[in-house]
């Protein structure tokens, strides 16, 4: 990219050019170094121009402005970029630089296990060349035009990560991604309090899929909620994939723990083994590769590259914290994951004794209630030597598994995590294997912290 590809993609004007070719897009002035373009963007808590001197202090080449600022005396004479709009300007420069990619496009999105799958996928593709992927979670209105940015030149595939929490959520950023292809992990009451039902949560996901054009390919599980309304929406090729179902484009037969064998069509059958636990893995590893190879890449090249796969932090990370193992899956949770890891734990071979801590399930709205005490009932049986909870919703979790028979003398509930990260340690035993699982908000690893200690 050079500077009058900035100036034609965003429709802005540089104060002066930069001096050092710009490869790196960011909207974190602690990121700031030589070659990078920072961009103050406007927050419901910080304006990024305060911080605009401290991005060229720490090596920033340049700064996109909104026209009209008013530069300090430090950056007056630095090269800034000034636009109408910075959120707006970095989504057009996303798409400008997007034309540029020969990088098959491939969009990920769904309510659970998106990472995972992202990282899947993205793994298996190496074993075929360069392949870009989302860092981290950055799969929003801003997160996704820097993922796109930072996909190199050279790059054969790329992974993106789409992530919706509000209705039109899904409106820019598939505008702004025009996947080649792109996959559903699942459909689930995730930020349900915003949508009302599963089908309309569905509607906006599957915009994703309808962004993809008639060329490419969209991979779906067939078991998938609202699998009809995925499949409606798609103008392209559909290609399913199933664990239960053999008629399936790929089936998987999920054998030991984290390894399912794959059967398509007349190929021998392949072994994929990722090491996660849970059927809801064993989906995400199968519609990974069939994403792999339905953009073209062998068997052969899948399976070298699967051995490059890292699971993303907190999600099923197995750790030690002095005398007990801890699942650490607290990276975020709505029914659909919460039920999966509880029955994924529930069937996982430990050693010592099983306890659940679970925390709030955020953004359910009026639902909230009932959706906690309905996986409080389907976890009622679970082989739990205690079973803790912490928020106030998780008060109906508590309440649904005594009414499906579990010993309330083996409950414990937390108004705040900082609660149970004082008392939970005091409750352990030497030996136990502890599951954490909350969303986000509810900053459940801080028990391990205290655990740590």
């Amino acid at each position: 990219m050079n500077a009058t590809h900035f100036e034609a993609w965003t429709g802005g004007k540089w104060t002066q050019a930069p001096t050092f070719p710009i490869t790196k897009v960011t909207q974190d002035s602690r990121q700031a170094c030589l070659g990078v373009l920072y961009v103050a963007l406007k927050g419901e808590r910080h304006d990024g121009h305060d911080f605009v001197s401290a991005a060229f202090r720490t090596g920033a080449t340049a700064a996109m402005v909104k026209k009209g600022w008013m530069p300090p005396a430090d950056v007056a004479g630095l090269p800034l970029l000034c636009v109408d709009d910075p959120a707006k300007a970095l989504t057009d420069l996303a798409k400008g630089y997007r034309t540029t990619l020969t990088a098959k496009m491939i969009g990920i999105t769904g309510s659970a296990g998106k990472t995972t799958l992202k990282e899947l996928t993205a793994a298996m593709l190496s074993g075929a060349g360069l392949t870009a992927a989302t860092p981290g979670n950055y799969n929003n209105e801003v997160g996704l035009p820097l993922s796109l940015l930072s996909v190199p030149e050279e790059a054969k595939f790329a992974v993106i990560e789409a992530g919706i929490s509000h209705p039109n959520d899904m409106d820019p950023l598939a505008d702004t991604l025009v996947p080649d292809a792109a996959a559903i992990s699942c459909i689930g009451p995730a930020h349900i309090e915003y949508f009302g039902t599963e089908r309309a949560i569905a509607a906006e996901k599957a915009k994703l899929l309808a962004a993809v054009p008639e060329t490419g390919f969209a991979v779906l599980p067939d078991t998938c909620a609202e699998f009809e309304t995925l499949r409606a929406a798609c103008r392209c090729r559909v290609v399913t994939c199933s664990l239960k179902n053999e008629s399936a484009d790929w089936y998987g037969e999920p054998l030991a723990k984290g390894v399912i064998r794959v059967h398509h069509a007349d190929e021998s059958a392949v072994l994929l083994e990722t090491g996660l636990a849970g059927e809801h893995n064993a989906s995400n590893a199968l519609i990974a590769y069939a994403l792999a190879r339905e953009s073209g890449i062998t068997a052969a090249e899948a399976l070298v590259g699967l051995t490059h796969f890292k699971a993303p932090a907190m999600r099923w990370e197995t750790l030690r914290a002095g005398n007990f193992t801890v699942i650490n899956d607290a990276y975020n949770a709505n029914p659909l994951s919460m039920r999966a890891a509880l029955e994924t734990f529930a069937g996982s071979d430990v050693v010592g004794t099983k306890v659940v801590c679970v925390g709030d399930m955020l953004e359910l709205g009026d639902a909230s209630d009932r959706q906690h005490r309905d996986v409080g009932e389907a976890s009622g049986n679970g082989p739990w030597r205690l079973l803790a909870a912490v928020g106030t919703a998780s008060r109906a979790l508590i309440e649904g598994a005594i009414k499906a028979g579990y010993p309330a003398s083996k409950t414990v509930w937390f108004a705040t995590t900082a609660e149970a990260a004082e008392a939970l340690p005091l409750l352990l035993q030497p030996g136990d294997t502890l599951l954490l699982k909350a969303s986000r908000g509810m900053r459940l690893e801080q028990i391990l912290d205290a655990l740590n200690r």
